[in-house]
């Protein structure tokens, strides 16, 4: 009963974690524009993306060993939605501290243009780097007043809703249809896996061809 009750709350806090590396990681793009190295800045998101698969890969077994031990359905479905209110405040957290988040992927590009390998790059210590932004409220509004924004904006939305429901769906009915939970189970990852290719085909395509068709607005782009 222990580990049941360690791993409820490791559950809400590694999806939560998983949320907030994603979101972080595409404001490297941002310090990538502002530092004049777009690819430098496109490879430090990849490489926070593959950082967030070690928390994936904690989460899938905590929630596989929750269905083997058959919790009750109402309890599975009360983690997943503390999960997915605390990967929603974690969002919100990030998105708070955007500019110190830039500021630090700005030093890592620094750190790494002045011949640090790109690890100690990652993980050395951040220097401040205060570049100018334009306020929040019109980035938003930006958005708002531009169709080709709003269907980049609405097909992110649809791939991280994919991401955030997906995993937990499977493992829903994994438990519902016990006898059969190891095979439904494994189509989190069928369902991961499209929110992949639909990010990798639909959304990023779109975003790196507005950054280099209007370098002039590249960091709204990004944020959009």
């Amino acid at each position: 009963m222990e580990v049941i009750s360690a791993f409820i709350i490791l559950v809400p806090f590694a999806f939560a974690a998983i949320h907030f590396l994603e979101f972080s990681a595409i404001l490297a793009r941002v310090a990538g524009i502002r530092k004049a190295s777009h690819l430098v800045g496109y490879s430090i998101q990849q490489a926070v993306y593959v950082g967030t698969r070690m928390f994936i890969v904690s989460l899938l077994p905590m929630l596989g060993f929750l269905v083997d031990m058959r919790i009750p359905s109402d309890t599975y479905v009360a983690v997943t939605l503390c999960a997915l209110a605390l990967a929603a405040l974690f969002s919100l957290l990030a998105l708070q501290m955007r500019e110190r988040i830039v500021r630090y992927y700005a030093s890592v590009i620094g750190r790494y243009k002045n011949g640090r390998s790109f690890v100690s790059s990652l993980f050395g210590r951040s220097f401040g780097d205060h570049d100018g932004n334009r306020l929040h409220s019109e980035r938003i509004l930006s958005i708002v007043e531009t169709p080709d924004a709003l269907r980049i904006a609405f097909g992110a939305c649809m791939v991280f809703a994919i991401y955030s429901t997906g995993i937990f769906i499977s493992f829903y009915f994994a438990l519902l249809h016990f006898e059969h939970r190891a095979s439904i189970s494994q189509l989190s990852g069928l369902v991961n896996s499209v929110g992949t290719v639909l990010l990798t085909f639909y959304v990023e395509p779109q975003i790196s061809r507005g950054i280099d068709e209007k370098r002039e607005d590249a960091e709204n782009r990004a944020y959009r």
